[in-house]
């Protein structure tokens, strides 16, 4: 259903992803299929981004779009200045888009205080509770007799 943890580790791990991350790295990072229909794949990135606690601001399972944040949401203004809050605000989007029958391609962009960045750390452990999450929605497989 996707990449296994040694891999992932791997490339998390090779030098050179901290700086700059090859076309490759970022597609690896941003992008999985799932070998699921298209209504089990939204929902199990859905029931992953409320199971960890962030804010649901936006969902349109016509379009495959999905929305939340975590952190503060808002500047604090003190004493007449304006501080940023303590924890980053976390935006991450998913775009989910049918490939198939059984064929479901999902993409993220996660924005840390309104700036893109690859967060591999968010990034790779939302992809790994989705796909346990589509895991534990898919039927088992069909085994001839």
């Amino acid at each position: 259903m996707g990449i296994g943890a040694s891999a992932l580790a791997a490339l998390i791990a090779a030098p050179g992803c901290a700086s700059n991350p090859t076309q490759a790295e970022i597609k690896f990072l941003e992008t999985r299929e799932l070998h699921l229909p298209y209504a089990q794949a939204y929902d199990a990135a859905l029931n992953v981004m409320f199971s960890m606690g962030l804010s649901i601001t936006h969902t349109d399972k016509g379009s495959g779009v999905i929305a939340a944040q975590s952190g503060d949401h808002a500047l604090r203004a003190t004493m007449g200045s304006i501080k940023r809050a303590r924890n980053p605000v976390k935006k991450v989007t998913l775009m989910v888009t049918p490939r198939g029958e059984r064929l479901t391609q999902l993409r993220m962009k996660v924005l840390i205080n309104e700036e893109q960045t690859l967060d591999r750390r968010l990034m790779t452990e939302i992809w790994q509770r989705i796909e346990r999450e589509a895991m534990l929605d898919a039927p088992p497989p069909r085994v001839k007799p």
